[in-house]
């Protein structure tokens, strides 16, 4: 258990159509002045460096955000969205990849809050390194901390689970 590292992955095919999603549901959700709790359950290191040996390994990002950055086309609104908010995230990393957390928390307004968990001890420390003060950071199983978590006071929130399915319950 706690094997996966999400760090091989960062910046893949998948992350971009999941995080190309998440910009536009937090988008939406901030056309209302009403708070918004983001809530992920399995939260990550929240920012990965492409020269670090989880991301150089299997270089999956060449296909993802590499791929999409490089293109030599006029992409679609929510695309060229996305894509600022990853540069905005990465400024000063250009090397790097900001994990849901950070798409998140460069978006939500004062009135907003977040809840990152994450089990994994060294993703743990990273993510609280990173956003301490800007989010509460919990190193408890996002599946048992969501339902606390709901329903949330404003009755609006934005839950991201996407577990590593490490465990037969994921």
């Amino acid at each position: 258990m706690l094997s996966y590292r999400h760090g091989f992955h960062a910046g893949n095919h998948a992350d971009v159509i999941k995080h190309v999603v998440e910009v536009l549901i937090l988008d939406y959700l901030m056309q209302k002045p009403t708070a918004v709790s983001y809530i992920d359950t399995h939260a990550g290191a929240g920012f990965y460096h492409f020269a670090s040996t989880f991301s150089a390994q299997n270089r999956e990002f060449d296909t993802g955000i590499a791929k999409l950055r490089n293109a030599d086309i006029d992409l679609p609104a929510p695309l060229k969205r996305y894509l600022e908010i990853i540069e905005a995230c990465c400024s000063g990393e250009a090397m790097g990849y900001p994990g849901s957390p950070a798409i998140a928390l460069s978006l939500l307004r004062e009135q907003d809050k977040a809840h990152l968990f994450e089990l994994h001890p060294n993703d743990h420390q990273n993510l609280s390194k990173r956003f301490k003060g800007r989010a509460q950071i919990s190193d408890t199983d996002g599946f048992a901390g969501l339902k606390g978590l709901l329903p949330p006071p404003s009755k609006r929130a934005l839950v991201l689970i996407d577990p590593p399915y490490e465990d037969k319950n994921d």
